[in-house]
This record gives C-alpha cells, structure tokens and sequence, in this order.
C-alpha cells in the first residue's frame, strides 16, 4: 500500500509539473512566432510593401560579371520567372556557361550546348533561386522560415533568418538592423572533399517599380570573393520567351 501511494504521489507530482512547465514553453513558443513575424513585416515593408513585393513575378537582370577565378570581366544576364524558373548566362560572347532551371529540370553550359546539370550544380542552381526569391517568397509563405537569433555581420547584430529549400541546403538571410533588407544569403554545400560555404552579399539597392532591388551582388566561397555583378538594368513582370527555360531539344547534348 505504501508503494502504491509514493507511485501515485510521483505520478501526481509529475502531471503537476508538466502543467505548470507548459504554459512556459507554450508562452516562449508564441514569442518566437511572433518575433519572426514582426521581423518578416519589418523585411516586407522595407523593400515596398507586402502588397508590391507579392506583385513579382518575374525579373530580367542585365549588367556585367568580374569573375577573380578567370581574371575576365564579360556581360551578366539573369532570368527569373516565379515558380522556380532561372536561367543565368556569363559571358556568352567569351566562351562563358549557361545554366537553366525549370523546376525539378536543370540543364548546363554553353548557350549553343547545354547538356543535363549535374546533381552539384542542380543544388546551386535551386539555391541561387531561393536567395533570388526573396522576399517573395517571405511574402507568400513559399517557405518554411525560423528565426536563428542575432548574429554578428560587419560589426552589426543583424537577425537571422533559417529558411528550409527544398533540394538545396538550408539558407542563412542576414536582415540588416537599420534598413531591414536582405544583405547577405549563405549555404553550406558539401563538396565531397568537406562542406563549404556559399555566400552572396547585397549592395547599392535601388526602386524598380515599387519593389527595392539589390544592384551589386558579391558572391563568395567561404571566405575568398569569386565574383562581382554589377547590374545596369533590372526589369520586372516583363514577358519572358517560353524558350529561355527550355532548352532546344535539337541541340541539347545528353549527360
């Protein structure tokens, strides 16, 4: 009998104690959520307005690439179309790469012979879409996004936003404290010999319609710069030919 009322006083004891612990995590869970929301608002609101940035649905980019790796300097053309379409050309006049995403489909190369994206660059590519999707993407609710707390960025606490991609790694946005925009996406990719980072850094933001756009993006591998992209020309909701995301069967070559 004795036994019987120490185990009921336990049980009791516990039940207790998980009421009384609830209400907190409970509490600390809803004021999570509701910093994230506060900081998606501030995001959306700072690059023109829920309402605008939800408007995007396209964007044509056109400027010119300094690549450090090849030590060459060429033209840079970007398009995107919502959901999920990119194709991004380098220097197709210097022998330079295309590379194209539709969807689950993915193809690289030159313009005149693009050629099925390997697994690694699929990933990249489905990344450099993500980064390039926000903050439509916030603003849609197109991802899953949890707030990773402060972080040091420049000298700064900036908020840090997680947001899960699905086939590519998760992305770190770095939202600046002051201005409230995006400027800077990572990743970490695993490259077979060990994972490394990927990063691309915003500046010079400009209005396009109602909608701030980054002008001057700078693309790193953990910590040595791989290139520049200064963009002359943002375009959005423009018509963009059905072909620039599907490649002539013709002369496209087979993996």
């Amino acid at each position: 009998m004795n036994a019987l009322k120490s185990l009921l006083r336990r049980t009791a004891s516990g039940v207790l104690l998980a009421i009384l612990c609830f209400p907190a995590i409970a509490n600390a869970e809803d004021r999570s959520a509701n910093q994230l929301s506060r900081i998606v608002t501030s995001v959306l609101e700072a690059y023109g307005g829920k309402g605008s940035v939800l408007k995007v649905k396209s964007v044509v980019a056109k400027g010119t690439i300094t690549d450090f790796m090849k030590e060459k300097k060429g033209e840079y053309a970007r398009y995107y179309a919502r959901p999920q379409k990119l194709r991004i050309e380098i220097m197709p006049d210097q022998g330079g790469e295309a590379r194209v995403l539709d969807g689950g489909k993915g193809w690289q190369g030159s313009p005149e012979a693009l050629k099925e994206a390997r697994p690694i660059t699929m990933q990249s590519m489905i990344y450099q879409y993500s980064y390039l999707d926000l903050p439509m993407g916030l603003a849609d609710k197109s991802y899953s996004v949890s707030y990773g707390g402060k972080k040091e960025y420049r000298g700064k606490q900036v908020d840090l936003l997680l947001v899960a991609v699905n086939g590519a790694p998760q992305l770190r946005v770095y939202i600046d404290p002051e201005k409230r925009l995006i400027v800077r996406v990572a990743s970490d990719f695993d490259m077979g010999m060990g994972s490394s980072e990927l990063a691309t850094e915003y500046e010079d933001f400009r209005v396009v319609g109602k909608v701030l756009f980054p002008f001057r993006l700078i693309n790193y591998a953990g910590e040595m710069k791989l290139s520049v992209i200064t963009l002359s020309e943002i375009r959005i909701n423009s018509d963009i030919p059905k072909e620039k995301f599907a490649p002539d069967p013709l002369r496209t070559k087979e993996k």
